[in-house]
């Protein structure tokens, strides 16, 4: 046999070896270079702002805009009830800032895809700070408006179970405002659904409600807050 066809052939094998060996690892890092790619980082501590004002759902997120008071999309606000409970800004296996009940759900009365839960002010499960919703979180403020060309982030919970709850932000432009929606380029996955898009001052433009999830898509889309929505949502946070 060839010399140079048994060499090439074993550091094939031992390339092979290696990523069976040391699965995880590589794994982890494919999966770091891969978010690089895509403006997606990893937050590591998610009890700082504006982390900590960020809350899972099995399967999606929302955040904190008041008092006892998170929004999220009705096409996840539908699969949940008063009793349900919500977790504030967990972060693996690292902990969480605890778990509280859904006392309330409030959906927009227009087409537009937002909702706005009250939850129980005091745990299910503590928080590093307490049994108290408020003193674990803390919420955003609305911006005053966006434009086209804005640099923003989203942060949130993309694929929550096979990502271990892990909390991601990524980052982009806004594209588009037409009316009550709002285009955006910043990556996004399932999961990432209620996640908020904050501007540079990590003010609170709008919620994300879908998208493709190709890199550098036109096309991921947010409910633009406009004054009609912020005034629905005024009402609706607790005093």
């Amino acid at each position: 046999m060839n010399k140079n066809i048994v060499i090439k052939s074993m550091a094939a094998l031992a390339i092979l070896t290696s990523v069976t060996g040391i699965n995880a690892a590589v794994v982890d890092e494919t999966q770091q270079i891969a978010n690089a790619e895509k403006n997606v980082t990893q937050v590591k501590d998610t009890n700082v702002f504006p982390y900590n004002g960020v809350v899972s759902f099995k399967d999606a997120t929302g955040f904190v805009i008041g008092k006892n008071t998170i929004i999220t999309n009705k096409h996840v606000s539908k699969d949940y009830k008063v009793g349900d409970r919500i977790t504030a800004h967990p972060n693996g296996d690292k902990g969480n800032g605890g778990i509280y009940k859904i006392k309330n759900i409030s959906d927009y009365p227009g087409n537009e895809d937002i909702s706005v839960m009250n939850v129980e002010e005091q745990a299910v499960e503590r928080g590093p700070n307490g049994y108290n919703f408020n003193e674990n979180v803390q919420a955003f403020k609305f911006a005053k408006d966006a434009k086209v060309n804005d640099k923003i982030k989203v942060i949130g919970y993309p694929l929550p179970a096979q990502n271990t709850f892990k909390q991601f932000e990524s980052t982009g432009t806004v594209k588009s405002i037409k009316d009550n929606n709002l285009n955006f380029d910043a990556y996004i996955e399932p999961g990432n659904s209620g996640s908020p898009v904050l501007n540079s001052n990590n003010e609170v433009v709008g919620v994300v409600y879908g998208g493709i999830g190709k890199i550098g898509s036109e096309y991921n889309g947010a409910v633009y807050f406009t004054p009609q929505i912020k005034e629905f949502i005024q009402k609706h946070i607790e005093q």
